[in-house]
């Protein structure tokens, strides 16, 4: 029996079909750059042109430590690209790639371990992250002596710990770090009462209060405490907790409360 003549309409959509399969293969087949193996091949001068060489790692280590970041550098490619390219668009990146390397540093060594260099590094760029490594960083920078050290990490915290940075300082550690529950966040100092009374200077600042707020002065002096935040005092019916913000209550003595009720009898005569 004869084959049937295929129609024009026929041949035009087995023509569409094949084309689109081989495109679908095409795509298929398509090869990418392989970030992996080209940051092996690129490991030893990138180390070099990054200035990392002083951090004394081995190279699987460095591949380590750079890898998402090369990934990223490198991009969804189809053609090889320069390592000068690689390095622009890596130092392009700033101080978020030294911070992403001081992150994987420490996912690689304990601090203890880590050489005087790579302690350094650490310190100077960790910033995001140092609310949750803080206390261990300072402990270490203690052990060798490292003041000068203390002090980066002391600045940084200021800076980058957000939420957790304290209207009240630590006295044994010099960080704004002492938490609501009057215990150091770095060092593990407990603030007595009377210290953290003493550092905000109770009687001076709610006789300056007095003068701002005086129905909030004597709601304070009833009540006998107060509540203190990074803008003051505030007495507790005005006191309302604000996502993240750190407060203290401070309880009034005895002597305290004589002592301020005395200077508002002085000052506002008749009160």
């Amino acid at each position: 029996m004869p084959r049937r003549k295929k129609s024009e309409k026929e041949e035009k959509t087995e023509a569409t079909s094949s084309k689109k399969a081989k495109s679908s293969t095409k795509k298929k087949t398509e090869k990418y750059v392989d970030a992996d193996k080209l940051l092996d091949e690129y490991i030893d001068e990138l180390i070099v042109m990054l200035g990392l060489s002083y951090l004394n790692l081995g190279r699987e280590e460095f591949k380590e430590v750079l890898r998402e970041p090369f990934a990223a550098a490198v991009g969804e490619v189809k053609t090889k690209p320069k390592l000068s390219t690689i390095v622009n668009r890596l130092r392009a990146m700033g101080d978020d790639l030294m911070g992403i390397i001081a992150y994987k540093l420490l996912k690689i060594y304990d601090i203890e371990k880590l050489n005087n260099d790579q302690l350094e590094f650490i310190v100077n760029y960790i910033r995001n992250g140092i609310v949750q490594i803080v206390d261990k960083l300072y402990s270490e920078c203690l052990k060798r002596n490292r003041n000068d050290l203390i002090d980066i990490l002391r600045n940084n915290w200021n800076i980058y710990s957000n939420g957790f940075r304290s209207p009240i300082r630590c006295p044994r550690c010099g960080f704004d770090s002492v938490m609501p529950d009057f215990t150091c966040k770095v060092c593990g100092y407990s603030l007595s009462m009377k210290e953290l009374k003493n550092q905000i200077k109770v009687i001076d600042l709610l006789q300056d209060y007095m003068k701002i707020d005086l129905e909030g002065f004597n709601e304070i002096l009833k009540a006998g405490f107060f509540y203190y935040t990074v803008e003051g005092p505030i007495p507790p019916s005005k006191f309302k907790p604000k996502q993240d913000q750190m407060y203290f209550e401070i309880i009034l003595n005895k002597d305290e409360k004589q002592k301020l009720q005395s200077i508002s009898h002085n000052i506002l005569p008749g009160s």
